[in-house]
């Protein structure tokens, strides 16, 4: 068990938790050797023995250390020690761009740009060694003090060489910054770490996503179908083409590369009137930065490349007439459907073992508005405004990979465990697509996982500085999910059940 005080390879110090990695827990901690502090990124024990998660995560350091850039995260060491493998890195004093999102709800333009820069700057890097992302996107997007960008999260990247550092059979990313070609099951190319960069340029501008759904599904359907929501218009042309070009469905109509995104960019940010023209004829940066051969990728085999302008508007009829056109897209929604049978699992729901089983689609609106019997039935009784466990609730195995949650692993709590439920809610409608690191964020999911509301199920138990996590879970055999508020002390293993049962 990670406690403040512990010493990882006899010179990294825990310090304080940060949150929850790709595959376990991040520290601040202090390198007592160099007299420094840094970033320890632990597996945890739960998932150490799972031969998918430790080449991911020996993957992730190998890629990471590759890259020599100032926004990409250093790598300081790599080591296992008292059972707990653990990766050494920057600490970054800042946070992440969806932090400053959810603070600010959206950027000045010429902010958005400078940061797209940035980050275009080192993927480009990542690009050059050989390496796409695959889940570019806010929250792995750090801001330092100084303003500067950082990538981070280098958990399901892939090599040139066919590396896939990936779970087995599956797809993964998460599904508001997949590319059109990831959601219908082709290769993510450099060209796909373009894309989400684009819905990240996007969601800075706007303050929301551009695409939205009460599911994965509905979500990747939108966008293969259907452009983004349109930006505002007020907003400089410049920026309009940086962002629309990066968004483009077919990667063939993409900036060509990152370099020639960061470059668009800064011409963008400095108000250049020669962007916004460039952009419709195709521009390539001066002396523009071309990837390796291997970036290169075919047209994505989706109708028109900017698809209709949002729902509402008809499909685009292709050459072969309206039949044609009938004919076409059951099959794009019948290769979403496999790809996203086979891969959302890993998005939201799958990779362990839960309570209830691992939903193909993750979190969605249920079929039918949820009832109280729901959660009773799964051992809940109502408690004010949320659900509270008539016997003791207890997990291991708590995962969350690039934000989204996997089913931990429920035990006694006369056993060794980490976590245990003290309260409940409904995931609310507007909820299904939100990371699990953001759901406490929430206004209704922070009030019904509250330390009050900690402390007033404790039964006299002391529970101040306790950690305290949101977590979705399905209930066994339905469509309804619940999340649940849990709570483990700071330090040390809890004994026994800390909660009262109601």
């Amino acid at each position: 068990m990670l406690h403040s005080g512990l010493r990882l390879g006899g010179r990294y110090r825990l310090d304080t938790r940060i949150g929850a990695g790709g595959m376990g827990e991040v520290w601040r901690a202090v390198d007592e050797v160099l007299g420094r502090v840094v970033a320890v990124k632990a597996m945890l024990p739960e998932v150490a023995d799972e031969p998918d998660f430790a080449r991911r995560f020996l993957a992730e350091a190998k890629a990471m250390a590759s890259v020599n850039h100032p926004a990409v995260a250093s790598i300081h060491d790599y080591g296992r020690s008292d059972g707990v493998t653990f990766l050494v890195m920057e600490f970054v004093d800042g946070e992440s761009l969806a932090g400053v999102l959810r603070r600010s709800g959206r950027l000045a333009p010429e902010e958005v740009m400078r940061l797209i820069a940035q980050a275009a700057d080192g993927l480009q890097a990542v690009h050059d060694c050989g390496i796409v992302h695959r889940d570019v996107k806010p929250a792995n997007l750090l801001i330092r003090r100084n303003g500067s960008v950082l990538i981070t999260d280098f958990g399901i990247s892939r090599t040139w060489d066919g590396t896939h550092l990936t779970v087995s059979g599956a797809v993964l990313g998460t599904p508001s910054y997949l590319s059109p070609e990831q959601v219908l099951g082709q290769p993510a190319t450099a060209l796909s770490d373009v894309y989400a960069l684009g819905l990240t340029a996007y969601e800075c501008l706007a303050g929301h996503r551009p695409f939205a759904g009460d599911s994965p599904y509905a979500m990747a359907l939108q966008r293969v179908q259907f452009a983004p929501r349109p930006l505002d218009a007020d907003l400089p042309r410049p920026v309009l083409a940086v962002v629309g070009r990066a968004l483009a469905t077919d990667p063939a109509g993409r900036w060509a590369c990152a370099a020639d995104l960061a470059a668009a960019a800064r011409s963008a940010a400095a108000g250049s009137a020669a962007a916004a023209g460039s952009a419709a004829d195709g521009w390539s940066a001066p002396g523009g930065h071309r990837p390796p051969s291997a970036v290169a990728s075919p047209g994505v085999a989706v109708p028109s490349p900017a698809g209709p302008a949002w729902p509402g508007t008809a499909p685009p009829v292709s050459a072969g007439g309206p039949r044609a056109a009938r004919r076409r897209w059951p099959l794009v929604a019948a290769l979403l459907a496999i790809v996203l049978v086979g891969g959302a699992a890993v998005w939201r729901a799958g990779l362990g073992r839960g309570d209830g089983p691992a939903s193909g689609t993750g979190p969605q609106q249920p079929s039918t508005a949820p009832t109280d019997d729901a959660a009773r039935q799964a051992g809940f009784t109502s408690c004010g405004a949320a659900f509270c466990p008539t016997r003791p609730l207890c997990w291991r195995g708590l995962t969350s990979i690039s934000g989204n949650a996997m089913p931990p692993r429920r035990v006694d709590c006369t056993a060794e465990h980490a976590w245990e439920t003290f309260a409940a809610t409904y995931l609310p409608a507007d909820a299904v697509d939100v990371p699990q690191d953001e759901l406490m964020a929430r206004a209704d999911v922070g009030a019904a996982c509250s330390a009050s509301v900690m402390a007033a199920r404790s039964g006299g138990r002391t529970t101040t500085g306790w950690v305290r996590e949101a977590w979705p879970i399905q209930l066994t055999g339905t469509d309804v999910w619940l999340v649940h508020c849990l709570a483990r002390p700071e330090t040390g293993d809890p004994s026994g059940s800390a909660f009262s049962a109601r």
